[in-house]
């Protein structure tokens, strides 16, 4: 499942995988992830490896699976011309929901590949072949960043509506939810 993403967050490399951590970007990124989806798949769930951690310390981690798991199979950044040009061959191939884009913006306490994660989920469970957007601001990602996480949604405003506006006005969609 593609997601087309903007962040807001800073770009951080975790081996050869591009990823965005929780520290503030300044700036708007473009890219796009592929997610893989267990046929196992139980909706509204996002089947991921179980952890058993104690105080941030990780005692065990299951391994991941893409038979059981969703994956991130690829994180691109894309100039924003190869960003439309891709949303725009995906919108051009939608039939059940013909040019039409959702947005979504997660909350509080969230990875980036856990908004990525979700909204993969949502569209899969719709049967959504239109567009699916993930805006990411630069959360903590955890239960104690609740102050950071209130200041990064604050500055993530301009961010986000230069990314909504790019969806709405540039992308072709006719729809936009």
């Amino acid at each position: 499942m593609p997601v087309y993403y903007g962040t807001d967050r800073a770009e951080k490399k975790i081996g050869e995988r591009l990823d965005y951590g929780s520290k503030r970007g300044r700036r708007l990124e473009l890219g796009r992830a592929l997610v893989t989806i267990p046929k196992i798949h139980k909706q509204p769930q996002i089947e991921r490896p179980w952890a058993i951690s104690v105080f941030n310390i990780t005692l065990y981690e299951e391994d991941e699976d893409p038979n059981r798991h969703f994956t991130m199979q690829e994180i691109r950044a894309l100039s924003e011309a190869d960003f439309l040009a891709l949303v725009r061959e995906r919108l051009a191939k939608s039939k059940r929901y013909k040019d039409h884009a959702f947005i979504f913006v997660h909350g509080y306490n969230t990875t980036f590949d856990y908004a990525i994660y979700r909204t993969a989920q949502i569209a899969y469970d719709l049967k959504f072949d239109g567009a699916p957007f993930a805006y990411s601001w630069p959360s903590g990602g955890g239960i104690a960043s609740y102050t950071y996480d209130r200041e990064s949604s604050g500055q993530a405003e301009p961010y986000l509506r230069e990314f909504m506006e790019m969806v709405i006005t540039k992308t072709g969609a006719k729809s936009v939810s």
